[in-house]
């Protein structure tokens, strides 16, 4: 059983070279690689289960097989973890540059000096008033994005101008109300007594 640590040992020291000579394109090989080395190193464990049930002593042949694939599994762990980690790094990298050309995409457009970037827009035209007011839209949104901004932005005026209707006829229903109390002449009910204590 101490060959298969030995062998490890040896197969980790032929790796780390290897894995630092390697181009970033072979991830994928070393997962595939790796993946295989696990698969190995279980059926070695299995094979080697089935070698100890044939033995008087079973159970330190049994603990020897399963210290030799924890060992294995171990070296493998650690090598996945390197893999994970550069791929981890390599994500973060890729964000923060992206993040970045964002940024500095709309820096420079804030850098613009307004008559620019109202040159560049889409040109305006009169759209039919809705509730007796003129709105001036844009013909064409400049881009995906303003287009769906300047959509929330045309549901938000037609939910507030449809509260403002709404409160209009309430108002306008309740002076009705109270205009045909008055013409009727009725009285205004009285309050209602205050509360007593218990």
């Amino acid at each position: 059983m101490r060959p298969l640590v030995a062998l490890a040992v040896l197969a980790l020291g032929a790796w780390l070279p290897l894995h630092a000579a390697q181009p970033p394109g072979s991830d994928a090989q070393e997962r595939a690689r790796i993946a295989a080395e696990r698969r190995a190193a279980e059926s070695a464990y299995a094979e080697q289960v089935r070698e100890c049930q044939g033995r008087f002593a079973v159970t330190p042949c049994i603990e020897e097989a399963r210290a030799a694939r924890r060992e294995k599994l171990i070296v493998l762990r650690r090598q996945q973890a390197l893999l994970d980690e550069a791929q981890r790094k390599q994500r973060a990298a890729e964000r923060m540059a992206t993040i970045r050309d964002k940024v500095s995409a709309e820096e420079s457009r804030q850098r613009q000096p307004a008559g620019e970037a109202r040159a560049r827009e889409a040109p305006m035209r009169i759209v039919a008033p809705r509730a007796g007011r003129a709105a001036v839209t844009p013909a064409a949104p400049a881009s995906a994005a303003s287009a769906a901004r300047s959509a929330a932005e045309e549901r938000k005026r037609a939910r507030y101008e449809a509260r403002q209707r709404e409160a209009q006829a309430h108002r306008e229903d309740a002076q009705r109300r109270a205009a045909e109390r008055a013409a009727s002449g009725k009285k205004p009910s009285a309050p209602l007594p205050p509360a007593s204590a218990p």
